[in-house]
């Protein structure tokens, strides 16, 4: 999913856009779209729910301000979360005039429940579906940035429509999937641009919003793992802070990861390199090993946007792997709900085992003293709760902070000549 580094996480890895990668086609986007994969590998994933979204729903989604349903009795009890319908746009005084160049009063917005009311329903019925506590997301991203203005301690849990509504709404990664998730596209023949067109309103591929029964992981236990060339590379841990325990889990990581791929990714999605994020749970499912089996949560695009994390995508673009015959997705048969391709578990795994010798993968863990490590000790995704203007100035460097304070400082002054212009002609 086109997210991380374009989202304003942090990596170690280069994001030069100079570096050499494959073309990045529409295609391969749409291949990461959660609605695209999900009913392929649905057995090793999170119990999900996918609602196809409609233009209204995305307007308002896009539009300035916050107005919440007014039909939710469910709404928490705090007073400062109480909505009729509940809006956040400030209040403007109205001002008489006579002038014939006043427009119109704009028509007062209506709450979603009267907006797309059958699409409110939907929402909150699939909530109650998945045991009344659900994660949101709309094809490739979660609104996590957001999660500072969840009622619900700073997480992005959501019991009712309006909780889904404030995350995507507050949300920068949300408008990235609606409006730029295609910018780094090469146009092809079928595609001949790379981005949707702009009218507006219908972005180019059909939204939808998914909705993942709620769980509190241990974010130690969650890891990004990259393929290349249909082989399994590298695995890195998502969650960029030090973890003692998780030394004497490798072998067992490395093993949960590779099982998911070679049974379940290697041969049935459609391109032969993109990256995949998985959660190992702890417990022993099937009485071998510390760990459960691996789930998988998202697949990213192989694109300069996917955050490397504790790699560099120059090592991972340069790195030399084994090339087979099957490039693409094999054998042409069904492929069952579950994602396997009509053989058989036992055949499966019979496979995976003799080609287990093809590449084995790295994986990456933060070290106690890795002074990277030390990198990531702010919050997550606290750029995105300062000024844009600041975050840009930071990102080009010592001249932009340089620029940024110099325009800052006669703004200022400006401000205070102009008081003291004001005070003094008062004397």
């Amino acid at each position: 999913m086109p997210v991380s580094t374009s989202c304003g996480a942090q990596s170690l890895g280069t994001t030069d856009s100079t570096l050499q990668f494959p073309p990045i086609t529409r295609d391969h986007i749409l291949n990461c779209s959660y609605d695209a994969w999900f009913p392929k590998y649905r057995a090793s994933c999170i119990k999900s729910r996918i609602i196809p979204l409609s233009p209204e729903f995305v307007e308002y989604i896009r539009e300035d301000g916050i107005i919440l349903a007014d039909d939710d009795g469910a709404e928490p009890e705090d007073d400062e979360w109480e909505s009729a319908p509940s809006t956040f746009r400030p209040l403007v005084e109205e001002v008489d005039s006579d002038s014939d160049s006043d427009e119109e009063e704009e028509a007062p917005r209506l709450p979603p429940n009267q907006r797309f009311p059958e699409l409110h329903q939907t929402i909150k019925d699939k909530i109650e579906e998945l045991g009344g506590a659900v994660a949101p997301k709309l094809n490739w991203t979660a609104p996590k940035d957001a999660a500072w203005i969840s009622p619900h301690q700073n997480t992005i849990k959501c019991t009712s429509p309006n909780d889904i509504y404030l995350l995507l709404k507050s949300s920068n990664f949300i408008t990235y999937d609606l409006e730029h998730a295609f910018d780094d596209c090469t146009p092809t023949r079928n595609n001949p641009s790379s981005s949707p067109p702009s009218n507006g309103t219908t972005p180019s591929f059909k939204p939808v919003l998914v909705l993942r029964s709620y769980f509190n992981p241990h974010t130690a236990m969650e890891f990004r793992c990259f393929v290349k060339h249909r082989n399994l590379i590298g695995i890195s841990q998502r969650d960029l802070h030090f973890y003692e325990f998780l030394d004497s889990l490798k072998p067992d990581i490395v093993a949960r990861v590779t099982q998911l791929f070679n049974n379940k990714l290697r041969y049935t999605f459609p391109d032969g390199n993109f990256t995949f994020d998985v959660y190992i749970p702890e417990g022993e499912d099937d009485g071998d090993g510390p760990l459960s089996r691996a789930r998988l949560i998202d697949i990213n695009a192989w694109a300069p946007h996917t955050d490397s994390l504790l790699f560099d995508w120059v090592e991972l673009l340069d790195m030399p792997v084994p090339t087979g015959p099957m490039l693409g997705v094999v054998g042409g048969g069904e492929v069952d709900e579950d994602g396997t391709s009509g053989d058989s578990e036992s055949e499966s795994e019979s496979e995976s085992e003799e080609e287990e010798d093809d590449f084995v993968p790295e994986l990456r863990l933060v070290e106690k003293e890795d002074p990277a490590a030390q990198n990531f000790s702010s919050p997550q995704y606290s750029a995105h709760k300062l000024p844009k203007d600041v975050v840009d100035a930071s990102l080009a460097g010592e001249g932009g902070m340089r620029d940024f304070a110099r325009k800052w400082r006669e703004m200022t002054e400006y401000r205070e000549n102009v008081a003291d212009w004001e005070i003094n002609g008062k004397e």
